[in-house]
């Protein structure tokens, strides 16, 4: 991965920085397998709106070209989501201008080659959301998925100020984001308490994250909902478990073994097994938090 920034080995960058050696070429097998699981996140949020509705009002208003940026895109796994599940193909006459923003070169290599119509490749920023100068024309839609865990508690304020800054007033701003209750952030605080003695800094959480919108924009301007589920894969399938987990970490240098027998992450691990149906089992619960004049009136579009 290339960064814009040279990051120093502290706390605070070190999580950020285990990330992005994971996000590049290098880091594509583990990068596959994860998403073998994780793919079940971005196909829940495209089925929770009707995506073709909210677009294709979006784009009566700006006379049919909507322009939207993709804050931390990884590898485009949304869009491709929407493409997949929500008929955006259905939206005649509709464009919708898709800029990338991510710290790495290669998530925006991989995202941009995802982008098929009505999204259609536009700017590109080489940055974190920390560090983006938002362009005086405003977006109609910005949105966050699974986006920021790396944002360290402490930028989480200047993250969503830069989300705001570059959001119009009357269009539709969106993160979702796992709860502290959930498997990626529980197995990533454990990780910390089992194997790291660095105080490298933990995930944020969507609490954190809908605390900081609220005090910005006010509890009535957001509209919000958690969903609950479960990414699943059979025990055979080591190779892909142990890729699995060592993304959810950053951390291809520790194997499944390891986890296992180390506490207190093998007791969390031990919990996911489901012996009766041969399967790992991941409790997921994803925060959604929408903003912005559409957002405020999201439940008009919500499928489920």
């Amino acid at each position: 991965m290339e960064i814009a920034p040279e990051m120093k080995s502290d706390p605070e960058t070190d999580t950020f920085a285990r990330s992005c050696q994971h996000w590049s070429q290098e880091g594509r097998a583990g990068m596959e397998a994860f998403y073998r699981l994780a793919n079940i996140d971005y196909q829940l949020l495209a089925e929770q709106i009707d995506w073709g509705k909210v677009f294709h009002e979006l784009g009566q208003r700006s006379r049919s070209e909507v322009r939207l940026l993709d804050v931390a895109c990884g590898s485009g796994q949304f869009p491709a989501a929407l493409l997949k599940y929500c008929g955006l193909e259905k939206c005649q006459n509709l464009t919708v201008k898709y800029s990338l923003l991510d710290p790495s070169e290669f998530s925006i290599r991989t995202a941009r080659q995802r982008l098929i119509s009505p999204f259609e490749p536009s700017e590109e920023y080489l940055c974190t959301v920390q560090q983006f100068d938002p362009p005086a024309s405003q977006y109609a839609v910005v949105w966050a998925t699974h986006a920021l865990y790396c944002v360290p508690q402490c930028e989480l304020e200047v993250a969503v100020d830069q989300m705001l800054a570059a959001l119009e007033p009357a269009g539709l701003g969106f993160i979702a984001h796992a709860s502290q209750q959930s498997h990626y952030v529980r197995f990533h605080d454990l990780y910390l308490q089992s194997l790291r003695s660095d105080n490298a800094a933990p995930f944020s959480t969507g609490e954190q994250i809908i605390e900081v919108l609220q005090a910005k924009v006010g509890t009535a301007a957001l509209q919000r909902w958690t969903i609950d589920y479960e990414g699943t894969l059979d025990l055979q399938d080591r190779e892909t478990a142990e890729r699995y987990l060592q993304r959810c970490l950053f951390d291809d240098t520790i194997s499944l073994d390891r986890m296992l027998a180390d506490q207190p992450m093998g007791e969390y691990l031990q919990s996911c097994i489901d012996n009766t149906s041969g399967t790992w089992r991941f409790p997921q619960k994803a925060s959604l938090v929408f903003f912005g004049e559409v957002g405020r009136s999201i439940g008009d579009y919500r499928r489920r």
